[in-house]
């Protein structure tokens, strides 16, 4: 995986975009993707990042094939740039190992069932309490508080429950699951600010600080506006293909040879396409003055 390009700041010096975590030393116990990439991102802006894995091994090891030395493909792409250590919390040895591990951390972040990191020790009251300058991590799936943040769960069943399924696809298809799994993936970059932010937080308290994401909030922030547009006029969502429920024209559209992309943003690109098609009548016509008309006649 490429690195981050060097960037320049105000006045033109040249800064390394891959050393901004340098010397921040980062614990993860996650298993799958969630917390996984959170330990890739601080990896990728060279933290030291030290994945600690149970005797069993995280899952996403068989989510395979394709496999690379004999484990999945997706395992190596969100636990690159780590050491890895492998520890049996319930030993007295290898909690010790932790322990030592933990007493030079910055961040220390897990994804485990509710529940789990209680039983281990690793929870936010028990570490914050031992290493105060730590900044503690963790993910849940429905949150930390209310009557649901007790279960498990993972990506499809999120994205189902969140609504995120419920707008994507289309009315003919059904729901569809987003390609890519973001509701782990959007929830380890939450987690990635939600960890690095309290490091500045620190240089001026001293003190670290617990942090709690979960994939349910990012399922909601992703639906913002939806919920928004719903509590605005009280009309439901619903799948619309790549069709953009605010804008028109704006989706794909089936050509002779295949389907083209159009994104009108603006009323100034719509003229532009207009003119590029050589529909120079859409312009005089009062069904496609402005952006919200064509919205309204966009069949």
């Amino acid at each position: 995986m490429q690195r981050p390009r060097a960037a320049a700041n105000a006045i033109g010096e040249s800064i390394n975009a891959t050393a901004l975590l340098d010397g921040i030393k980062v614990v993860e116990m996650g298993q799958a993707l969630a917390g996984p990439f959170v330990g890739t991102i601080c990896a990728d802006l060279c933290a030291c990042v030290i994945k600690i894995e149970s005797p069993d091994g995280d899952a996403a090891r068989g989510w395979g094939p394709p496999h690379i030395i004999g484990d999945a493909s997706v395992f190596h792409y969100v636990n690159r740039g780590k050491a890895a250590v492998v520890l049996g919390l319930t030993t007295p040895e290898d909690r010790a190992r932790l322990d030592a591990l933990l007493a030079g951390a910055d961040v220390f972040v897990h994804n485990m069932r509710p529940g789990s990191a209680g039983k281990l020790g690793v929870d936010a009251e028990s570490l914050c309490a031992r290493f105060p300058r730590l900044i503690h991590g963790d993910i849940a799936v429905f949150g930390h508080a209310g009557p649901l943040k007790d279960r498990p769960g993972y990506e499809l069943a999120l994205q189902a429950y969140g609504g995120i399924l419920s707008v994507t696809g289309t009315p003919e298809a059904g729901p569809m699951r987003a390609g890519p799994s973001i509701m782990d993936f959007g929830t380890g970059m939450w987690k990635a600010l939600a960890v690095i932010a309290p490091l500045y937080r620190r240089t001026v308290t001293g003190k670290g600080c617990r942090t709690e994401t979960s994939l349910l909030e990012t399922a909601l922030s992703w639906m913002g506006l939806h919920l928004a547009n719903f509590a605005t006029d009280g009309v439901l969502p619903v799948p619309m293909g790549a069709v953009h429920p605010l804008v028109a024209p704006y989706g794909a559209y089936q050509a002779s040879d295949g389907p083209v992309i159009i994104a009108t943003g603006s009323d100034r690109l719509f003229q532009r396409l207009a003119k590029a098609l050589g529909q120079d009548a859409w312009l005089a016509d009062p069904r496609f003055a402005d952006n919200t008309s064509r919205v309204g006649h966009r069949a």
